[in-house]
């Protein structure tokens, strides 16, 4: 009987450690979903290429500013491609605003597989085409960020104080956060809160590849930022944006009781707020 009970406990505890290894390498393959496939849009722009310092062609497509002096960098979610997300480019250029749209490399026609390096260093890029190919300087460049999005501009607006204001849409606080929220509701049927359970220190704990913390890089933002969530969203909970945004206390939050995670109407008048206040609001030299 003794030795039953130390087999089985041998057993347990490899099938815990082999868990433990598995989890991070499940995660890491559902991060991305970039498509090759472009829809037709019906919206005109300049289709650039970029070149990241190691090498990768990222596609983008730029609309140049007409009323507006102001520039929107737009990284959009971890699926699809830019034609995914027309509605929201053709929102912005019908307003007057400057649009640089970015493709991830391994997204799209971009070259290269994606990474959470890689994509940091796609963001930076773009930010410097805009200064040297067109004078756009980061005082007249807001980041829009969705989701996945959101997490790339988090990290590059803690870099530089300067850009005249950071949006956040949909945004999830980090990686192993995201892994234990879509295993206990998901998979384990949890409703409620889960937070001081043990097996979400578990999941904290576990050795992820790319994290995409946005938690700990957005107290370093120093530029006016907007939170913005939607209670349905069944994507990415809404309070992990009211987790970030209690970290940074200045933070401007909207939270729509209507709407969704792959839809934005609900979202388009905050942000067309959002960015009239901005451009009262001289961005830093």
């Amino acid at each position: 009987m003794e030795e039953f009970i130390s087999t089985a406990f041998r057993y347990a505890i490899l099938f815990c450690a082999g868990i433990f290894i598995m989890i991070p390498f499940i995660a890491q393959s559902r991060i991305y979903y970039p498509s090759r496939q472009h829809f037709l849009v019906n919206i005109k722009y300049e289709d650039v290429f970029i070149k990241t310092p190691d090498g990768i062609k990222i596609n983008a497509w730029y609309i140049p500013p007409k009323e507006k002096d102001i520039t929107v960098l737009f990284c959009h979610g971890n699926g699809g491609n830019l034609s995914f997300y027309e509605e929201i480019l053709t929102l912005l250029k019908s307003k007057g605003y400057g649009v640089l749209a970015i493709d991830y490399r391994g997204y799209g026609k971009s070259e290269g597989k994606p990474d959470e390096q890689g994509l940091y260093e796609d963001l930076r890029s773009a930010v410097r085409y805009l200064r040297e190919e067109k004078n756009i300087h980061e005082k007249d460049v807001i980041l829009l960020g969705l989701s996945l999005g959101g997490a790339v501009v988090a990290q590059v607006a803690s870099e530089n104080e300067k850009f005249r204001g950071v949006i956040l849409l949909s945004t999830f606080t980090n990686i192993p956060e995201m892994v234990s929220e879509v295993l206990h509701r998901a998979y384990f049927g949890v409703k409620t809160d889960y937070s001081d359970y043990f097996s979400h220190k578990l999941f904290s704990l576990m050795p992820y590849f790319q994290k995409f913390d946005t938690k700990s890089k957005i107290g370093n933002i120093k530029s006016p930022l907007l939170i913005a969530h939607s209670v349905p969203d069944n994507i990415v909970p809404v309070e992990m944006s009211r987790e970030l945004a209690f970290i940074r206390q200045d933070t401007r939050v909207f939270i729509s009781e209507t709407g969704g995670h792959n839809e934005y109407s609900w979202f388009y008048p905050e942000l067309l707020n959002f960015l009239g206040v901005l451009e009262q609001t001289p961005g830093k030299s």
